[in-house]
């Protein structure tokens, strides 16, 4: 880790939590986004780059405060210390990044730990990088995260190119109360009839335990696989002839692979899928506006061997398409501050007298990330590959984790577990690539 340094920024008023935020906050959720690039990152211009980086983002030197009406604020602080930066070389092989990731993303630092921390995994002999970027889920989500590395990689070329004078605009600071959520009484009800109809049918099929692993290091079972070009294609081209989306063909790959690998003739999971909804918030977001700006959607999955791998994966589609088109991300984004508020607790009992409960939390993590914002090259690295990571401090029990992306039009696929039997990952993590493969029919 590079010496501990503090830099001046022009003063910014304090800027009240939104109580979407303050849910994010409490969660002490970290996430960490791995760019893998060609070429040898420069220290010194990273530094620099870092630096204004923290000047165009005021949230990236922003502390809690207690605020007015027993809220929290952001205070932005005109003298901060600096991202803490660590640049660490090797030779060969390929590099400790499954490491460098959990050791930035350590049990306990959640909430007390630097909001935004950055490494480089640099081998001069191969001439490559790896640059990973960890953040707290309370100042920015994974769409976030790869926007800070595309500010952070930009400012880095214009260093390069121009010296450290050049920097780009500072933006201001959001704090979205709410998400513009459907309009019509017929939208708000299917949501609603969707919810009920989800809390039944977890009711009646209780989910499949997971195997369980005794001391499994830290993010060791995680793998993360690139498509080519032509399978990529491939894949988009069939899932338009089946009608489904990548996000129904990521469900259906883990959900498929769970069954084939555990010891049951028919499988229960749940998963939870996050959107972005930055296009939707009531006060506007300029683009690059730093934030945790997503909905989430629970879903259930009873996976029986009679139903194809595409049949399933219209079914997640399917369901997905009536959550969308009814406003379900805006409606969850808003209910997070529902959740945030004094009176939930008192609501939440309401609730469970009246509604069915499912229990156990989600086995299954997605989320599609699409194109992100990443360029081909900036100055004289370039990027090549892309995963991302998140966890909780408070998370219990053994769950997956899939995410989706598509760079440099060649397809990118993280898929990773917390805790599992080692046995069970590895049989595990075959069958589900195994089912993209056939997915792509390459």
């Amino acid at each position: 880790m590079l010496p501990e340094t503090h830099d001046t920024f022009p003063p910014v008023e304090p800027v009240l939590l939104s109580a979407a935020e303050e849910g994010f906050w409490r969660g002490s959720i970290r996430f960490l986004v791995v760019l893998r690039l060609d070429g040898c990152i420069k220290t010194d211009l990273l530094t620099v780059a870092l630096r204004q980086l923290q000047r165009r983002h005021p949230k990236l030197r922003a502390t809690l405060t207690p605020g007015p009406q027993g809220r929290s604020q952001y205070r932005f602080h005109e003298v901060a210390p600096a991202i803490p930066l660590a640049v660490v070389d090797y030779d060969e092989g390929e590099p400790a990044w499954r490491e460098e990731a959990a050791r930035m993303l350590r049990p306990g630092d959640g909430a007390s730990g630097p909001l935004v921390e950055v490494s480089v995994l640099r081998s001069r002999s191969q001439g490559r990088s790896e640059l990973l970027l960890s953040a707290h889920h309370g100042i920015a989500d994974g769409r976030a995260g790869m926007m800070l590395l595309d500010d952070l990689l930009t400012q880095y070329a214009t260093v390069e190119r121009h010296g450290e004078g050049a920097s780009r605009p500072d933006l201001p600071v959001i704090s979205a109360s709410r998400a513009r959520g459907p309009g019509r009484l017929a939208d708000r009800l299917r949501l609603a009839r969707r919810f009920v109809r989800l809390l039944r049918e977890e009711a009646r099929s209780p989910q499949t335990p997971l195997p369980a692993g005794e001391n499994v290091p830290p993010l060791s079972q995680w793998v993360h696989w690139v498509f080519s070009r032509e399978e990529t294609l491939a894949l988009v081209r069939r899932c338009r002839r089946e009608r489904t989306s990548f996000s129904g063909v990521m469900v259906a790959a883990a959900c498929r692979a769970l069954l084939d690998c555990l010891p049951v003739s028919e499988g229960s999971f749940k998963w939870n899928m996050a959107f972005d909804v930055r296009d939707k918030l009531e006060m506007p977001a300029p683009p690059g506006t730093l934030g945790s700006f997503v909905g989430a959607v629970r879903g259930l999955c009873v996976v029986r061997p009679q139903e194809t791998f595409w049949e399933l994966a219209r079914r997640v589609h399917d369901d997905l398409d009536v959550f969308v088109k009814n406003g379900g991300p805006a409606v969850s984004y808003n209910a997070a501050a529902v959740a945030a508020s004094p009176l939930f607790p008192r609501m939440q009992r309401v609730l469970e007298r009246v509604l069915p409960s499912g229990g156990q939390r989600p086995a299954l993590f997605v989320t599609h990330y699409g194109v992100p914002d990443i360029a081909d090259a900036y100055g004289s690295v370039r990027p090549r590959e892309c995963t991302l990571m998140f966890k909780g401090d408070q998370a219990t029990g053994h769950w997956l984790f899939v995410e989706g992306l598509v760079m440099g039009q060649r397809l990118n696929v993280g898929f990773a577990a917390d805790g599992v039997a080692p046995a069970f990952w590895e049989r595990l993590h075959v069958a589900v690539r195994q089912h993209l493969n056939a997915a792509s029919g390459l």
